[in-house]
């Protein structure tokens, strides 16, 4: 374990780029052979926005003054977390870590549905009107101190090892781009992955327009939390390839916006459609009304 550990150490900053540029490179290529979502992309409209909150966030995240690792190993050693008072199997510990880490990250995701301060922050990603790989880093800089702050309890209250929180991270990086591509995979495989993962089509339904369909499907990486708690839904992958993704109240050039979208967190919470007639965006039209 204590190589492991150096080797991470060393390693994790290129390993973390590389899974997760790695799989933006990969399953891109595929996005244009084995599309899921019937609708036009509309890239050189979203792309811009998406691509430039991404390397917002990556430079808001690097300046940031403290990280999981440095917390993790302050709890270690200074005997912080239920792992650090429990005499317990350092494979044991990082198993039931990285199970640990996941949940946490669920319940933080749905905490942002359902406490409405977060909900105004993360709605951010939510407003994405089409699901491939530039939405997975379409978040509201907010939106990382909230989760790191709450990572960063779970730390100390659990002791995670840092080899656990980076061998989560490493994992994470891979599927958040996986979770959020525009793909479809043969439905024995897709099914057989969402036994455990969280799967493309999975998590595809949370992006739904549909408030029930939004309010489901929280999970990042394991399915299983989905399943325990009963927030688990499914839908026919001929549903999945028409139906509506975004914000139904902004289904418009609005979603497209770099400022309107670091700005949505302090805007009403009821935000007010606006009619494709009035600015001349065709996007609702085209879309045929959603799921509501």
């Amino acid at each position: 374990m204590e190589q492991l550990d150096a080797f991470l150490r060393a390693e994790i900053e290129p390993l973390q780029y590389a899974v997760f540029f790695g799989g933006l490179v990969v399953l891109g290529s595929l996005e244009t052979r084995l599309g899921r979502s019937h609708d036009v992309p509309q890239r050189a409209g979203r792309w811009p926005t998406n691509w430039g909150l991404t390397i917002l966030n990556i430079l808001i995240m690097g300046a940031l003054p403290v990280t999981g690792i440095y917390v993790a190993d302050m709890a270690r050693d200074a005997g912080y977390g239920l792992f650090n008072w429990l005499p317990v199997n350092p494979l044991v510990a990082l198993v039931a870590g990285f199970l640990i880490r996941s949940f946490v990250s669920w319940a933080i995701h749905l905490a942002m549905h359902k406490v409405p301060l977060f909900w105004q922050v993360h709605r951010v990603h939510h407003s994405d009107t089409f699901l491939d790989i530039s939405t997975t880093v379409r978040f509201h800089p907010l939106e990382y101190v909230i989760n790191l702050t709450a990572v960063l309890t779970a730390l100390l209250i659990f002791g995670i090892s840092p080899v656990t929180l980076m061998l989560y991270e490493l994992f994470d990086a891979g599927m958040a781009v996986f979770t959020h591509a525009n793909i479809r995979m043969p439905q024995l495989l897709e099914h057989s992955l969402r036994m455990v993962l969280v799967t493309p089509d999975m998590h595809r339904i949370h992006h739904s327009s549909y408030q029930p369909e939004t309010d489901s499907n929280y999970g990042a990486t394991l399915s299983i939390w989905d399943r325990l708690f009963r927030t688990y839904r499914e839908k026919p992958p001929e549903k999945l390839a028409t139906m509506q993704i975004g914000l139904d109240e902004v289904q418009d050039r609005r979603s497209n916006s770099l400022w309107w979208l670091l700005t949505l967190p302090f805007r009403p919470r009821r935000l007010r459609p606006i009619r494709p007639e009035l600015h001349g965006d065709t996007a609702g039209t085209l879309k045929g009304g959603g799921n509501r």
